[in-house]
């Protein structure tokens, strides 16, 4: 139960961190959102919207040793989220539960709203993303072809 806890702060902090490169694509993003009703456009506005203030009120609550460790260049990111997770508060874990559980909400939401068509288009634009050769490469090297048609990672020496 611990190990399950932790995995989700650890994924929703990544999330609060690192969501902004989500949208750094804007192009890609764009082209998909011209496929989207007027309906689907404000829900996401809304959900982003309240992600970031939700993101805000996060960052808010943090400490000075806490910003030191997000500061700290000499470590790795998983270093970073593991020393930063030791330290949360039960009000930091509570918020960032709540959040995993709206953006799951949201998901499902969307996903509900989506015709044929767009799911379509969103599943081909994802499988044209996924084989774009300019994807850069992983620690260990570039991905090799599995049997079953999955990228499989190096394994480590």
């Amino acid at each position: 139960m611990k190990i399950k806890t932790i995995i989700l702060q650890v994924s929703f902090m990544s999330l609060m961190l690192f969501g902004g490169a989500i949208f750094a694509q804007d192009s890609n993003y764009k082209l998909i959102t011209k496929e989207l009703t007027a309906a689907q456009k404000t829900l996401l506005q809304k959900e982003r919207e309240v992600m970031k203030a939700n993101r805000e009120a996060f960052k808010a609550t943090l400490t000075n040793e806490q910003l030191a460790i997000l500061k700290d260049k000499t470590i790795s990111k998983n270093e970073i989220r593991k020393r930063l997770v030791s330290t949360f508060t039960k009000t930091q874990r509570e918020l960032v539960r709540n959040q995993q559980v709206r953006l799951r909400k949201t998901r499902e939401s969307f996903r509900k709203t989506l015709t044929r068509e767009q799911r379509k288009m969103l599943k081909e634009r994802i499988d044209k993303i996924r084989k774009a050769k300019d994807r850069g490469e992983l620690k260990n090297g570039p991905r090799q072809d599995n049997p079953n048609g999955r990228k499989i990672r190096p394994k480590r020496n």
